[in-house]
């Protein structure tokens, strides 16, 4: 599977390897059908995720939106080519369902009661610590029939602020989550988001 992924990589980093028209090596093919493979695997154990996630939530007696979602193959090579040392087999990304909750409040009961019901393998809180880019919310690895399986808690602002930013980053062909593109923009996504965490938090922004 590693090798898959590296395969991959290397082809498409090189696009002089694979000129557009050409059919593509018998080596890439091979490699492109572990890929597919290894995506489909993660099909079962992510509605077993969201089915849980589903359960975790009502028990908590939230009103919520839960989505999920298997990444598409050019995200995913985008992030082989994105995150040269990471490895086909230990992206724990592929899988991935969401909650949108009500509150801060609301993430942390969620969080809490998922964490107790299955043990998770990461956990990354971008609320605490917001990535570079401003991004917040909480992701929660957790396994399901010996698959990694992402699920995201955000509120619907934390989850507005994503959705703009993934739209900017298409309009404008740059990799803004990644900290790649306008300055400007950068600095407007940064200014927007640390005043909705002001917000969130009851405070005015001034």
């Amino acid at each position: 599977m590693d090798k898959a992924g590296a395969t991959i990589r290397r082809y498409f980093a090189d696009t002089n390897q694979f000129p557009p028209g050409l059919a593509a090596p018998p080596e890439l093919d091979a490699a492109f059908g572990v890929l597919l493979d290894h995506r489909s695997a993660h099909q079962y154990p992510l509605r077993k995720a969201n089915l849980g996630l589903r359960s975790m939530v009502s028990a908590e007696g939230c009103l919520v939106e839960i989505t999920q979602r298997l990444k598409r193959i050019p995200t995913i090579i985008d992030k082989l080519q994105r995150e040269p040392t990471i490895r086909l087999s230990t992206m724990q990304d592929v899988g991935g369902c969401r909650a949108v909750l009500s509150s801060i409040d609301e993430i942390r009961r969620v969080e809490r009661r998922l964490k107790k019901n299955r043990p998770p393998v990461r956990v990354s809180d971008y609320i605490a610590e917001p990535r570079d880019s401003r991004y917040r919310g909480v992701h929660v690895i957790v396994e399901y029939d010996n698959r990694m399986i992402e699920v995201q808690l955000r509120t619907q602002v934390m989850h507005e602020w994503a959705i703009t930013e993934e739209r900017l980053s298409g309009r404008l062909g740059e990799d803004l989550k990644g900290g790649r593109g306008p300055q400007p923009v950068l600095d407007l996504l940064e200014a927007i988001s640390e005043a909705m965490a002001i917000e969130e938090a009851g405070e005015v922004v001034g």
